[in-house]
């Protein structure tokens, strides 16, 4: 993303200390905005039956909500982050979405609580494009991708937190009658979970101020006039950044599909508690952070080896070796069968985190790379939390019709993405090993990629 280019590796000054310590903020910024994300899942029920709605309903709260802004503020926002003071623009994105998160608590209706998210949506798209370019620029490019993998590996430890916190909370307010809290006033207890969740976001979002930035002020937006326009830089690499896309959307697809409705397959077909869910699921989520930091580590460490496309082979190969074991989770005859499974499967996922910020990072050159990541979060948004909350629900209302059929909901629709994204991935993967045309970074001049990507199919 944006950041000072660096002209030669001389001029590039790696201090350990700093690029470390800003990961770690990154990384609590990011275990934040999930936890605001994902604490809706374990109140699906609860929210149903407090507003009436129906699954699809609660689908397109899930994600649709959430996505339409994230995705749309993206853009422009990642045109700021190229120019403007990333602590800045962090600290503002992460108040708004806090508070965002705590507004949803007050909702009375359906279009309130929409309203609400999508607010979310707008403080979030700020999080990933700056996170992105400014670990960019602290990290040389050989080692860039494990860091991008622990930061990465916040979505999963944040659903984890999501839903350990949510349960916790949940299980703290059950035995209250009445719910008082100062300016809200009376609220049920799904409610009282969001206002709880989303008001320390506040005082969380002044970490962005002890950020080390390395871009010069003032110097991004001069120097990134005399480089390559946006447009062209896309349209001389369209190929594979268009199946970079795809496939690397597919991998949010299959995230958000499990992370919004696994946990009400556990409570409608096993019949277990939210208070009960919540630590063990969240376990299991968790359980994809270590594989998203290996993922990040064995990525660097075969890109040092010669393996130009070591983003692309690692998440592949997680995606086929998590395949198997995501689809029967949710056709396991126990609650800890299903979990064991799950477990394994998330474990084996972990390994495709780091790659969409790693292979936008090698594409784009860095006065680029702001506006990159944010096309990615608008089709990620799209694509992930845009569409896989409301499919699930629909192939339950319309395929169905049965509230306990969602478990096959998800076996169906995770049976169709998981191998599309492992083909999309080996394609892209093909397409590496092709030097580009010209001999720079133009994959696309005189020769139609697209054409010998299909021929080693």
């Amino acid at each position: 993303m944006g950041g000072a280019p660096r002209e030669t590796e001389g001029e590039f000054e790696f201090r350990p200390f700093r690029a470390w310590s800003s990961v770690a903020i990154l990384l609590i910024f990011s275990l934040l905005s999930i936890l605001d994300r994902q604490i809706i899942s374990l109140q699906v029920d609860p929210i149903r039956r407090s507003l009436g709605l129906s699954d699809t309903e609660l689908g397109l709260l899930q994600g649709f909500a959430f996505a339409l802004l994230y995705a749309l503020a993206g853009l422009p926002l990642g045109w700021a982050i190229d120019r403007y003071p990333r602590k800045i623009l962090l600290h503002a994105g992460i108040t708004l979405w806090s508070l965002s998160a705590a507004a949803t608590g007050v909702a009375r209706s359906f279009w309130q609580m929409f309203a609400a998210r999508t607010s979310v949506g707008i403080g979030e798209a700020v999080l990933a494009p700056a996170a992105l370019s400014l670990i960019s620029d602290l990290f040389p490019k050989e080692r860039v991708a494990t860091p991008l993998g622990i930061y990465s590996a916040g979505f999963y430890l944040g659903s984890g937190a999501a839903l350990a916190i949510g349960a916790y909370v949940v299980s703290h307010f059950s035995g209250m009658d009445r719910i008082v809290l100062p300016f809200a006033g009376q609220v049920e207890r799904w409610q009282a979970v969001f206002i709880v969740t989303g008001l320390p976001g506040v005082i969380i979002a002044l970490l962005a101020y002890l950020l080390f930035d390395p871009r010069n002020p003032g110097a991004s937006t001069a120097k990134a006039a005399t480089q390559v326009g946006f447009l062209s830089f896309v349209r001389a690499n369209r190929t594979i950044l268009a199946i970079s896309f795809c496939g690397f959307g597919l991998s949010s697809f299959v995230a958000y599909a499990i992370g919004a409705w696994a946990p009400t397959y556990y409570m409608r077909v096993h019949g277990m508690e939210a208070a009960d869910i919540g630590p063990r699921y969240g376990f299991i989520l968790a359980l994809a952070a270590p594989g998203a930091i290996a993922g990040g580590i064995l990525t660097d460490s075969l890109f040092r080896r010669g393996e130009k496309g070591s983003n692309y082979v690692v998440a592949g190969l997680g995606t086929v070796a998590a395949t198997p074991f995501l689809i029967l989770a949710f056709n396991a005859s126990t609650a800890i069968n299903s979990m064991t499974l799950l477990g394994i499967g998330m474990l084996c996922y972990g390994f495709t985190a780091p790659g969409p910020y790693s292979t936008f990072n090698r594409l784009a050159p860095p006065e680029l790379r702001g506006r990159l990541m944010a096309c990615f979060v608008l089709f990620h948004a799209f694509v992930g939390a845009g569409l896989a909350p409301v499919v699930v629900g629909l192939v339950t209302d319309a395929v169905f019709g049965d509230d306990m059929a969602v478990g096959r909901s998800l076996t169906i629709v995770l049976g169709v993405a998981l191998p599309l994204m492992a083909a999309l991935l080996y394609m892209a993967w093909r397409s590496e090993r092709t030097p580009p045309a010209d001999g720079g970074t133009n994959r696309d001049a005189d020769s139609p990629l697209s054409a010998h990507i299909w021929a080693n199919f």
